[in-house]
């Protein structure tokens, strides 16, 4: 058997594995066919999708620096880097990776703009990613995560009246967009609107029931207000979906505490 027909098959089973959600097992496959062809671009960008999929962000840019060594000026190998990069948090290489991406695009998208607001936002350089934000409103584009990801800008400055105005309009352009209800709940939170904040994180458990961030969030929420008992049943939740999760009992033994329990504050703590 010849080293190419090998490695094709190789790529065969990677896509097969891939389709079926098995990252690791599509990753072997992959690095078996890039050992017998290094020089195969598609191959390592394939590689650098399945490790981004596998949430392995460093290894994702890894191997899609070298897909862009060997074809360079693919707008869709430079996209997946710059995102790639930012979840990693190599934000200085991803701004740079998105412009290259927006000067490749075949058409004009407000996708790398929406990635480098996040991006800018990251390293503080807030009003770049607003100026980012307002050229992605203007393209063609997810202009919802454009509004999620300047409102995020915006409350790292505690500029909460404005960021509640551009989460509702990402929750308006799309009510599933990920945790964009739990950020509005946040930032309802700290301009004094509990009970409204309170029926946002709700909102979102409707979706994501699971997501113990979210549950977490409430509980702490449902202690400012007072409301202790039912705050203790959130932090139990998240002990039935994590049993080892230290901050849900941080918060049963700080409210044991308020409550003078002190032998389950001691027990949480």
């Amino acid at each position: 058997m010849s080293d190419w027909f090998e490695a094709e098959q190789h790529v065969e089973r990677a896509h097969e594995h891939y389709e079926a959600g098995r990252w690791a097992e599509a990753e072997s496959e992959l690095r078996e066919a890039l050992n017998l062809d290094p020089y195969r671009a598609e191959w390592h960008f394939n590689l650098g999708l399945t490790l981004e999929a596998a949430g392995r962000f460093e290894k994702a840019v890894d191997a899609l620096k070298h897909a862009n060594d060997l074809n360079p000026g693919d707008h869709q190998v430079l996209l997946l880097l710059a995102t790639s990069a930012v979840r990693a948090n190599q934000l200085d290489s991803a701004v740079a990776w998105l412009d290259e991406a927006m000067g490749a695009a075949p058409e004009p998208s407000a996708d790398p703009l929406v990635w480098k607001i996040e991006a800018l936002a990251g390293l503080g350089r807030h009003e770049d990613a607003e100026t980012a934000f307002y050229e992605a409103l203007q393209l063609p584009g997810d202009h919802a995560l454009a509004y999620a990801n300047i409102a995020e800008s915006l409350m790292d400055r505690e500029q909460w009246e404005r960021a509640i105005f551009c989460l509702r309009e990402a929750a308006t352009l799309d009510p599933e967009l990920p945790r964009v209800h739990a950020r509005l709940a946040e930032a309802m939170s700290r301009t004094g609107r509990q009970e409204r904040a309170r029926q946002l994180y709700l909102r979102e458990l409707r979706d994501a029931p699971g997501d113990t961030d979210v549950i977490l969030d409430l509980g702490c929420l449902l202690v400012d207000m007072n409301r202790l008992s039912e705050a203790g049943e959130k932090f139990r939740r998240v002990l039935e979906l994590d049993a080892d999760h230290p901050d849900a009992h941080f918060y049963l033994g700080d409210l044991a505490l308020r409550q003078h329990r002190l032998k389950e504050a001691d027990a949480a703590f």
